[in-house]
């Protein structure tokens, strides 16, 4: 695997964040790279993210290529540490977890706007039902946003926006009915259940891995909506 690509900035935060030589760095990335299968550029993302340095801005000026290296690898990075709370008084295994978390939150959520909100709220402590709050929040929006529509209930911008019926649909997301239904139910599902309810009441019964398993399904969400047919409807 090739070095010679290696962001320059990012490389110097991953140098002071080791306290090592940039050569010894550099010669690192491309043997680690090499056992992983993958190209130095993904390496060096995935070692910063672990050592807890942000890759967003640099990660999306990578090829498409290079960010599924990314993505796929992720999962043996982070899949042998918790994420589960700790304990106010244990720092040191606060601090070890925060790479861990990062990278699940960086896996799971692809969506720049929905990461954006949430990835705070999920590195708190306490209060996961805002990230429920906030991730169904993202979704309204971006129905509305995709589909011209300012104001509307929740549930009735489903029902106008992603009609069960294709042909009546501002968001098509499928040509056969069972499957625009099936999708409508999803969304209308998701604004009664925990969009309406999350923002008139407050829970302390939600963990920090319920909110991460919403984050990653509304993402889903989010792509499908992204990958939908806008048309014009009486």
């Amino acid at each position: 695997m090739g070095t010679t690509r290696l962001d320059p900035a990012l490389l110097y935060k991953l140098v002071k964040k080791t306290q090592k030589k940039e050569q010894y760095v550099r010669e690192q990335i491309s043997k680690r790279a090499g056992k992983q299968g993958i190209s130095s550029e993904a390496y060096l993302v995935l070692w910063a993210k672990q050592m807890g340095i942000g890759t967003g801005a640099f990660q999306r000026k990578l090829s498409p290529t290079i960010q599924t290296e990314i993505r796929e690898t992720l999962p043996t990075m982070f899949s042998t540490h918790s994420i589960a709370p700790v304990k106010k008084n244990n720092e040191k295994q606060r601090v070890s977890q925060k790479p861990a978390l990062t990278m699940a939150i960086e896996y799971l959520i692809i969506d720049d706007d929905l990461r954006d909100r949430c990835k705070d709220l999920l590195r708190a402590a306490r209060n996961y039902d805002r990230v429920f709050r906030e991730a169904t929040t993202v979704l309204e929006d971006r129905i509305k946003k995709l589909s011209g529509i300012k104001r509307m209930k929740p549930a009735d911008l489903v029902s106008k926006v992603i009609n069960p019926n294709p042909s009546r649909a501002i968001l098509k997301v499928s040509d056969e009915p069972y499957e625009q239904e099936g999708f409508y139910s999803i969304c209308k599902g998701l604004m009664l259940a925990f969009r309406d309810t999350t923002h008139h009441e407050l829970s302390n019964s939600i963990s920090r891995e319920d909110a991460l398993k919403f984050c990653g399904f509304v993402d889903s969400v989010l792509t499908i909506l992204g990958n939908a047919t806008k048309q014009e409807v009486s």
